[in-house]
């Protein structure tokens, strides 16, 4: 996967200015606020999301607090032990599990980032039109990065953002997949196109097979809206539209189980080509 220096060290860069509050938080006060051991403690160990401070319950075990202070206070991060009852005052939860952390919006990568970071003979991206529930967005993100995703790539309208509802569905998967917003999802494709990168869409309607399809060489998936499915401007995009065979009376799969299930295959595929590592394929697709 290419390497982002900026963003490595983007949250360790000048803590003092989170703690100055110059970056914006990630919503309202009801909306900036992510929590639960896992995901806390995961976007802690990144450091790629600044947190503007942690609340650890000061029923949690002393130095299980004390090692979340030293990687806090790395990352220029105000910690405070405070009661269990605030914790759950504060996320209206009581399944913060001790760990509750206010949040700066997230940092999203741009479409100079994704003009920059390819083309890459094992690249294998992921393109959303317009998926608006965080829960499945965050599923996805959560089956692309097991998956090996090297990117997702969002558009700015009509597609929901990283939100704590996303962040908790993607089991802290924000935290190590580079999620990419743009302002036109076309025009990201078009960037892809350029640097021989293949897109396939994922369309019940579609002729050709999930099985049928050689995924070795680079590709980026699009998966399209809950119920609309992929806009068709964005479909002629596409260089094919594959399709997963479905053997009951349901019309289609959930966005986020279908996203799984394409990640799956390019995985199998390349790990049956070799030692699981992406190689190009000169086979076309079409």
């Amino acid at each position: 996967m290419p390497r982002n220096p900026e963003r490595e060290g983007r949250c360790e860069a000048d803590p003092s200015r989170r703690r100055r509050g110059h970056l914006p938080l990630m919503g309202s006060h009801q909306r900036c606020w992510i929590w639960g051991r896992h995901l806390v403690r995961e976007t802690l160990e990144a450091g790629r999301w600044p947190m503007a401070e942690l609340l650890l319950a000061e029923t949690l075990d002393a130095g299980e607090r004390a090692e979340c202070r030293r990687r806090a206070e790395t990352l220029g991060i105000r910690v405070l032990d405070v009661p269990a009852a605030r914790l759950e005052q504060l996320a209206h939860t009581r399944d913060h599990q001790g760990y509750l952390a206010r949040m700066f919006e997230f940092p999203y990568e741009s479409l100079g980032w994704l003009e920059r970071s390819w083309p890459d003979e094992g690249a294998f991206l992921i393109l959303l039109d317009g998926i608006q529930d965080p829960f499945n967005f965050g599923a996805i993100l959560r089956s692309a990065e097991i998956f090996g995703v090297q990117a997702a790539v969002i558009p700015e309208h009509h597609q929901t953002g990283v939100t704590s509802l996303t962040a908790r569905a993607s089991a802290g998967a924000v935290n190590r997949i580079p999620i990419v917003r743009v302002r036109c999802l076309e025009e990201a494709a078009a960037v892809l196109l350029r640097q021989g990168i293949r897109l396939v869409a994922a369309s019940e309607k579609a002729e050709r097979l999930i099985v049928e399809t050689d995924f070795t060489a680079p590709v980026a998936l699009v998966i399209g809206n809950e119920g609309q499915g992929i806009r068709p401007e964005m479909l002629r995009t596409c260089d094919l539209s594959v399709k997963i065979p479905q053997f009951g009376r349901v019309g289609s799969l959930n966005a986020a189980v279908a996203a799984g299930i394409f990640c799956y295959e390019v995985r199998r595929q390349r790990m049956a080509a070799g030692s699981g590592a992406p190689a190009r394929s000169d086979r076309d697709l079409t």
